[in-house]
C-alpha cells in the first residue's frame, strides 16, 4: 500500500514538473513567436524603407539621365550658336570674326618663333554688274565657285576666309619667300578667271590681290588688313592685278613721309 501511494507521489510530482516544462517551454516559444513577429515588422519596414531608396534612386537616376541629355543638348545648341557665328552662311567659311581672330592668333605664334605670315585679300572684279545682270542666285554661285577654288590653293593649315560681300582673305602661316607668296596669289588670279558654266550662262572672274606680310608690311591685325586692302585696290589697275605692299622701314632724305610703297608685280 505504502509503495502505491510513493509511486503515485513520484507520478504526480513528475507530472507537475513535465506540466512545468511544458508551461516553459510554450512561454518560450511565445516569446519567441513575439520576438519573430518583431523582427518580421521590422524586417518589413526595412525592406520597405528600402524600397523607397530604391524607387528615389531610380527617380534620380532618371533625373540625373534626364539632366545629362538637356546638357549635352545645351552644348550642342552652343557649339552650333558658336559655329553660326563664326561661319559665313553661304560659302561655309570662316568669318571676318573667325579669320581675324585666327589672325591674331597666328601673330602670336608667328613672333613667338620667327615665322612669316602673309595675309591675301582678294576682290572679285564688278561683281555687282554680274548680280545686276544676272541676278542674285547666279552671284551666289561665282561666290561658291570663287571660294572653292581660293580653298584647293592653300594648304590645310592656311586659311581661306569670306570677309563679306565679294571680299575674301587668305591667311597663309610659316611664310619663309615672297616670291612664294606672289606666285600663288597670281595663280589664284589664273584660276579664278577660267571660264564657269552656270546654268548656261558662262562667265570668266577676274579678280584682284592684295598682300601684305608679317614683319615686312605690319606687325598688328588693323596694319595688315589695312595694307593688303590698300594693295589690293591698287591691284585692279595693273596687268596682273597682284600688289604686294611693302612700307617703309625708314624716312629717306629727300621724301616728305615714310609712307607706304606699293610694289607691283613684274
Amino acid at each position: 500500500m505504502k509503495s502505491k501511494d510513493l509511486k503515485k507521489k513520484v507520478s504526480v510530482k513528475i507530472m507537475k514538473q513535465a506540466l512545468t516544462q511544458n508551461e516553459d517551454a510554450e512561454k518560450k516559444v511565445a516569446e519567441a513567436v513575439d520576438e519573430l513577429k518583431l523582427v518580421n515588422v521590422e524586417l518589413a519596414e526595412e525592406i520597405a524603407e528600402r524600397i523607397v531608396i530604391e524607387s528615389e534612386l531610380t527617380d534620380t537616376k532618371t533625373d540625373l539621365a534626364e539632366a545629362r541629355e538637356d546638357l549635352l543638348k545645351a552644348q550642342e545648341k552652343t557649339e552650333e550658336a558658336q559655329q553660326i557665328a563664326l561661319q559665313d552662311a553661304l560659302t561655309g567659311l570662316p568669318n571676318r570674326v573667325s579669320f581675324e581672330q585666327d589672325l591674331d592668333r597666328g601673330l602670336i605664334q608667328a613672333k613667338r618663333h620667327g615665322w612669316g605670315l602673309a595675309v591675301l585679300f582678294i576682290d572679285i572684279d564688278k561683281f555687282k554688274t554680274i548680280n545686276d545682270c544676272y541676278g542674285h542666285d547666279l552671284g551666289d554661285q561665282v561666290l561658291l565657285m570663287v571660294a572653292n577654288r581660293l580653298k584647293s590653293f592653300v594648304r590645310e593649315e592656311d586659311l581661306v576666309s569670306r570677309w563679306g560681300g565679294d571680299e575674301f582673305v587668305c591667311l597663309l602661316f610659316e611664310v619663309k619667300q615672297e616670291a612664294d607668296v606672289i606666285r600663288l596669289a597670281e595663280e589664284m588670279i589664273n584660276q579664278i578667271a577660267e571660264a564657269c558654266e552656270f546654268g548656261g550662262i558662262v562667265l570668266s572672274i577676274s579678280a584682284s590681290i592684295g598682300i601684305a606680310i608679317y614683319p615686312a608690311d605690319g606687325d598688328t591685325v588693323d596694319v595688315l588688313f589695312k595694307n593688303a586692302d590698300t594693295a589690293m585696290y591698287k591691284a585692279k589697275g595693273t596687268e596682273k592685278r597682284v600688289v604686294l605692299f611693302r612700307a617703309s622701314g625708314e624716312r629717306k632724305a629727300g621724301r616728305q613721309s615714310g609712307g607706304p610703297i606699293l610694289k607691283e608685280v613684274d
